[in-house]
């Protein structure tokens, strides 16, 4: 008999420590933040429907910062790292911040993007589009590869290296929609640890997949993924780094404006 409730607790306990298994925090009204796969993955799910809500990107004069430095002064509920970025640390694809567009920042059959209102109206671009510029989008970030129905799409004509990023494992950043556009998934897993080196992008797919989110969008990742809730980072980063964050090109910020 012993050995049988023993053997129940063990059971039990082994589900209760499942990766399957989610962490869900309130972080404010209108924001929920989760973790899952061994707290590896880090996930905020913003309430679009909530008038409290702002969306912002990174003011053009702020460029080339950390993700923490960037949520602090911009009192942001939640924020992560943006676009992909050159050498000059120009981000890659159309943004836009603030209603205020890049310079020289366009779309390319190379890039899709999240777009928003002021009135958190968003959507994210299909695959191997060439959009023009809305003076109504208040928000832009631009991605690479789609994620769509549970795998990823490069674009056509990518070269072999967009490919290669996605099937390897590695710390990624994303951003999705639900299917019925209320919920804006914002997605951080860690990686390049000795325990854990991250998500190949189909593994990213089928996380959102699972949400309810058949539409999303991979953003920088690496060494640059970061999410800030509130004033705290919650994800590790990559060993080698250490404390230290990566400053990026631009960032995407979630506002609460209920919580002040």
């Amino acid at each position: 008999m012993h050995h049988l409730l023993l053997s129940r607790f063990v059971l039990a306990l082994g589900i209760l420590l499942s990766t399957n298994v989610h962490a869900k925090e309130q972080v404010s009204p209108c924001i929920q933040y989760e973790t899952a796969d061994q707290n590896r993955v880090h996930i905020a799910r913003v309430d679009l429907h909530c008038p409290s809500i702002k969306i912002i990107g990174t003011p053009i004069k702020q460029s080339n910062q950390t993700t923490s430095n960037f949520a602090f002064p911009n009192k942001t509920t939640v924020a992560i790292n943006g676009a992909f970025f050159d050498e000059n640390n120009k981000p890659q694809g159309l943004n836009v911040s603030n209603g205020i567009r890049w310079p020289n920042s366009y779309d390319t059959t190379h890039h899709a993007f999240l777009a928003c209102t002021t009135n958190n109206h968003c959507f994210i671009e299909a695959p191997n589009r060439k959009t023009a510029h809305n003076p109504a989008w208040h928000t832009v970030i631009s991605g690479w590869q789609t994620l769509k129905n549970g795998s990823y799409i490069c674009p056509r004509g990518s070269q072999r290296i967009c490919h290669s990023n996605a099937r390897g494992q590695h710390p990624r950043t994303a951003v999705g929609l639900s299917d019925n556009n209320r919920y804006l998934y914002l997605v951080v897993v860690e990686g390049r640890k000795t325990d854990f080196q991250g998500y190949t992008l189909n593994q990213l797919a089928r996380l959102f997949k699972k949400m309810g989110v058949n539409n999303a969008l991979n953003l920088d990742g690496g060494g640059s993924s970061t999410m800030v809730v509130n004033r705290t980072r919650v994800n590790e980063l990559p060993s080698r780094q250490f404390f230290l964050e990566r400053n990026v090109a631009n960032h995407l910020g979630i506002i609460d404006t209920t919580t002040r």
